[in-house]
């Protein structure tokens, strides 16, 4: 059916042809508003406003369509960004951001899309290459074409940091990397208590991110069902608690790389055979390798294949659950929820098994991808498809939103390319 089914009709619209008309419709108002910027920068550059008898274009705007200020602004500064501007000589000039202009005249991004992709670029320094400034704000408009306004602004923030980090001086980078930024300024009360405040710089903060995530998430009463009552800064303060009681018991908890200490004990294929040959001499049943074999396959214990290090990335259908190795190699290769557009990092995720482990029992690298717990859900109870191609997930969208099904990768944790060059 048609999206100009009239809406007393609606009702009779079936599920998948009602999505389609709802991203018709946006498709239809991100038109109509590049339109609408179109036309609000050329009276802009005509001054249009005072040739009417308005203080000006901003006033006009607000007079005549019964905006507010903040959004006859805002167009204003869109148009300026994205449309080209006519000069003397009647050529038009390109826009700033003329690659945001082009996804917005084609209905690709919306209006919340290109005010944070602005933002970010006005805010890029000027030691940054034009050519390289351009790339950055691909990257961006990519982004903006599978994810929400908040994944742009986010990998803005990511953006920013490294163009600072461009155009620092030698020097401050250097004093930054020895003498990072810490301050912790204590206040202890009389009754013992204490109130502190203070700043980290950014890998600590990330680090103590890490930690204060897991430890932090609201957990039902075991008892009772009932949902966590406890606000989002009391259970920090709980997890800043556990993690002080961690680090006072640190003798008890040898520690390497994050981890707690593993003891790994290994034997030769001929040791086992003749230690076990030994041991399960007077099990019933029991007389050879070949049924201390079968015995051992029925108690679960099977074959694995590892990776670098010796580290398992392939194991048997004993497992269902990912391995520390698993999950530090998922990390690396998905950064965080793999779904096109989620900017959750790894500590918000859980391993999802990309041909259910019910049917195929795979646990390997090669069957797993990183899922917050919202497109979890997504996979499971919408048409969204995850599959593996090669050693990457890719994800097909519904046909309401694409009738190609054409698949997708997740563009939020993409570093740009000279970043990844340099790291």
């Amino acid at each position: 059916m048609s999206e100009q089914t009239p809406a007393s009709q609606l009702w009779q619209v079936p599920d998948g042809d009602l999505a389609e008309i709802v991203v018709a419709c946006e498709e239809r108002l991100r038109i109509a508003y590049a339109e609408m910027v179109k036309v609000v920068g050329e009276s802009e550059q005509r001054a249009l406003g005072k040739s009417l008898g308005f203080k000006d274009t901003v006033a006009f705007l607000t007079d005549t369509l019964q905006i507010s200020t903040r959004e006859a602004k805002q167009r204003i500064e869109h148009a300026a960004a994205t449309m080209p501007s006519s000069s003397l000589t009647g050529v038009p000039q390109p826009p700033p951001q003329a690659a945001t202009g082009e996804a917005l005249t084609a209905g690709e991004i919306n209006a919340e899309h290109v005010h944070a992709i602005i933002t970010t670029m006005q805010a890029c320094p000027a030691g940054i290459p034009v050519e390289q400034r351009e790339a950055d704000e691909r990257i961006l408009v990519e982004l903006a074409r599978q994810a929400g306004p908040e994944a742009v602004r986010k990998a803005g923030r990511r953006l920013r940091a490294i163009w600072e980090q461009d155009t620092a001086p030698p020097a401050d980078k250097e004093r930054e990397q020895a003498h990072p930024l810490r301050r912790l300024d204590i206040t202890r009360r009389k009754d013992g208590s204490m109130r502190f405040t203070g700043e980290l710089d950014a890998e600590t903060a990330e680090e103590l991110d890490g930690l204060l995530g897991p430890l932090a998430k609201p957990h039902k009463n075991p008892e009772t069902g009932e949902h966590d009552s406890r606000t989002p800064a009391e259970r920090a303060g709980d997890a800043l608690a556990e993690i002080i009681g961690l680090a006072a018991r640190c003798d008890e908890l040898a520690t390497q790389g994050g981890e707690r200490a593993v003891m790994i004990v290994s034997v030769t294929l001929a040791e086992l055979q003749d230690r076990a040959r030994h041991e399960f001499l007077d099990i019933p049943g029991i007389s050879s390798v070949d049924g201390l074999r079968r015995l051992a396959c029925e108690s679960k214990v099977v074959p694995a294949i590892f990776g670098n290090n010796a580290a398992p990335l392939y194991v048997g259908d004993a497992s269902r659950f990912a391995t520390p190795a698993q999950r530090r190699y998922l990390t690396a290769r998905d950064r965080g929820c793999a779904f096109p557009g989620c900017t959750r990092g790894p500590k918000w995720t859980t391993p999802h098994h990309v041909a259910p482990w019910s049917m195929e029992k795979r646990t390997d690298a090669d069957n797993l991808v990183l899922l917050c717990a919202k497109h979890h859900r997504v996979i499971h109870h919408t048409q969204w498809e995850v599959r593996m191609n090669g050693h990457l997930p890719e994800f097909l969208p519904p046909p309401w939103v694409d009738k190609e099904r054409r698949p997708m990768r997740n563009l939020a944790h993409t570093t740009p390319p000279r970043y990844q060059q340099a790291a």
